[in-house]
């Protein structure tokens, strides 16, 4: 819709509840981000006022928006990968294996596979323990845990 230069705003409404997504709809242009779990008067503000040309995300979401860039930068050890490719390097490091890491996530099992998967390409790993050794050796892990 930007590249045609429609006048169209979008609205995600969706479950999905977590930064990347947020942070992927902005990426993409969307003036609004609102959770089905809303109730329908909400929901319907939140339409009217993305008609109006304002841009709404939920409390939650916002809340969290602006803690995400409010963080300090701190420099990551490996900067090719993603926010959540990074705390699952970490889960990993932990010894969690994928269905551990997909719980605590609140993410699918086949999500923490395709995460997993980009870091080793990424960081050109061959296997799991190759990314645990390098993940500890950067510092992130810490102490083994049992799922």
């Amino acid at each position: 819709m930007r590249a045609a230069a429609l006048p169209t705003r979008a609205l995600i409404l969706t479950m999905y509840d977590d930064d990347e997504n947020v942070l992927a709809a902005l990426r993409a242009g969307a003036h609004g981000y609102a959770l089905k779990g809303a109730g329908p008067e909400e929901i319907t503000a939140t339409v009217r006022a993305v008609a109006r040309g304002e841009a709404v995300f939920g409390a939650g979401v916002a809340t969290r928006l602006l803690a995400h860039f409010s963080k300090a930068v701190v420099a990551s050890p490996f900067p090719q990968l993603t926010e959540r490719e990074h705390e699952v390097l970490g889960l990993v490091a932990r010894g969690l294996d994928n269905t551990a890491i997909a719980r605590r996530l609140g993410v699918s099992g086949k999500t923490v596979r395709n995460h997993v998967s980009n870091v080793l390409t990424k960081l050109q790993l061959a296997d799991r323990p190759a990314a645990i050794v390098r993940a500890r050796e950067a510092g992130l892990g810490g102490a083994p845990e049992s799922s």
